[in-house]
């Protein structure tokens, strides 16, 4: 159904970087917000210290109190918050993004559970960011999907993917993820306040948050516990983050997308996507 949609952005972006000439490199930066993030956190420094250098990813340290942060390869920023405030996080975040553009050319701002990487056959991330030079891009957001009663838990010693077989497309992590330009985002950062989308079909954002069903649950307890904004708790936001019954959980991990207009259709994951991540 999308596929004419995906040749057409294909052929503009084609059209757009064979006829520029040569340019000169780009300069990138990357940033994240995290607390106590002791599985995810490691997973995702590694993979993005390949296409960053240490001095050029930036983590806001939220008030950690695990020792998730202490470790180096990144420049730490501690930010405190009495509350999770997604108002909030976004402010910090959008502030933090607008100064990084003062010093590099592009920003990449993603959680803690994102990655963000081009599709088999088109080169790496730092490939697609060294030549980027569009005001933003939009990711595609696929979510992984753990299996448990036929995929073991999950061995972070492993590569992500080679231990997952499904993932199912999710487009509210359809994300404005990548910028030139200073960015004002809605809540959770999940598309832009004038809602404009640019989007190229291949750069994908993978979400881990489903990667194992007893860490996600694990997660959704401790973040339950967490002090919560009045306002969000009245407006529902990140509401699923706070699913723990057990027989709930269960539900919401295998069929709920978080949104009542999308659908869960799991997929198989194309064995090309085995060693992205």
């Amino acid at each position: 159904m999308f596929a004419p949609w995906f040749e057409y952005w294909r052929s503009l972006r084609r059209e757009h970087y064979t006829s520029r000439g040569p340019v000169p490199r780009r300069r990138s930066a990357l940033v994240t917000i995290a607390q106590n993030e002791s599985v995810f956190f490691p997973l995702w420094l590694r993979y993005y210290s390949q296409f960053f250098a240490a001095g050029d990813i930036y983590v806001l340290d939220h008030d950690t109190t695990d020792g998730s942060l202490d470790g180096g390869g990144f420049t730490r920023i501690p930010v405190s918050h009495e509350t999770f405030d997604i108002r909030w996080m976004v402010g910090t975040m959008e502030a933090k993004q607008r100064e990084l553009l003062q010093s590099y050319d592009v920003v990449l701002v993603v959680d803690v559970d994102e990655i963000v990487t081009t599709a088999p056959g088109h080169g790496t991330l730092g490939d697609y960011l060294e030549r980027f030079d569009e005001e933003w891009v939009n990711c595609f957001g696929y979510e992984l999907l753990h299996m448990k009663d036929s995929e073991p838990p999950f061995d972070p010693s492993r590569p992500v993917l080679e231990q997952r077989s499904t993932w199912f497309p999710n487009m509210i992590y359809d994300k404005p993820s990548i910028a030139t330009v200073p960015m004002s985002w809605e809540p959770g950062f999940h598309r832009r306040t004038d809602w404009h989308f640019n989007g190229d079909p291949d750069l994908r954002l993978i979400h881990l948050h489903r990667m194992d069903f007893e860490i996600c649950k694990a997660r959704h307890r401790r973040w339950r516990e967490r002090p919560w904004n009045e306002r969000d708790l009245e407006e529902g936001w990140g509401i699923h983050n706070r699913v723990t019954e057990d027989a709930e959980f269960e539900r919401w991990f295998y069929e709920d997308s978080a949104v009542e207009t999308i659908d869960l259709v799991p997929e198989r994951i194309n064995p090309l996507w085995k060693g992205t991540v």
